[in-house]
């Protein structure tokens, strides 16, 4: 597991010209997907100030723009990370499934042989990570690289600007899917449907190729939500 020390390190490596409060956003986004911060967890203050090394000034300026985004919000006098319950998640995915149906279709529409290219070495990565037994964080990375490229393919800034707003709630979604016995072998097929029905520019089965992805996505992560409530339970 990461701590905020290596999380700090690895921002100011990767991103050295970030602004105090940017740093801060990416350093609590970053926290939240270590788990360091978990879903419910109440924020406060003077603890981040002192683990990220900054003043009040810069981190309640990130502080607003998390919550903003929708990823902090107050629990009666406390802020806290927002939790989210299974109407959220189903609500998350029906907006993920609408958006990123159409990106897959204008992908389809106008992904020139530049984009075809990435897709087929992004498919070609995935298999040989699975080939090769990569862990579920590389697999994770990876599924993001994808959709990002599959966003850009369609060429449409007010779907990359909504589907922006949606990105910053994923992070509270908890653990990959790729956890899941066999998960990571679907997600491939599923991608490689994908991939084949833009190649084609076949508008209709992109669209339907990607709903299938996030409905199975969507039941995966349930079965993920599932599994964290009875480990409580016991």
């Amino acid at each position: 597991m990461m701590s905020w020390d290596d999380i700090i390190e690895q921002i100011d490596a990767e991103m050295p010209s970030l602004s105090a409060a940017q740093r801060c956003h990416h350093a609590i986004i970053a926290a939240i997907k270590a788990h360091l911060l978990q879903p419910g967890a109440r924020v406060v203050e003077s603890e981040l100030c002192r683990v990220l090394a900054v003043s009040r000034t810069p981190l309640r300026e990130a502080v607003a723009m998390l919550r903003a985004q929708g990823v902090l919000e107050f629990d009666g006098n406390n802020l806290a990370v927002r939790k989210l319950g299974w109407s959220d998640i189903h609500d998350l995915y029906d907006m993920r499934i609408l958006l990123e149906g159409a990106a897959a279709k204008g992908a389809a529409q106008r992904a020139g042989a530049a984009e075809k290219q990435v897709f087929a070495h992004l498919l070609a990565q995935e298999a040989s990570y699975l080939a090769t037994g990569a862990d579920p964080a590389t697999l994770a990375a990876h599924n993001g690289r994808f959709h990002s490229a599959l966003l850009d393919a369609a060429r449409n800034p007010f779907l990359t600007e909504a589907l922006s707003r949606l990105s910053h709630l994923l992070v509270l979604l908890g653990d990959t899917a790729y956890l899941l016995d066999g998960r990571a072998h679907v997600i491939f097929d599923e991608h490689k449907a994908v991939i084949t029905a833009i190649d084609a520019g076949d508008e209709v089965a992109a669209e339907q190729a990607m709903q299938h992805h996030l409905k199975q996505a969507l039941a995966a992560r349930l079965q993920l939500l599932a599994m964290r409530q009875d480990q409580v339970m016991d």
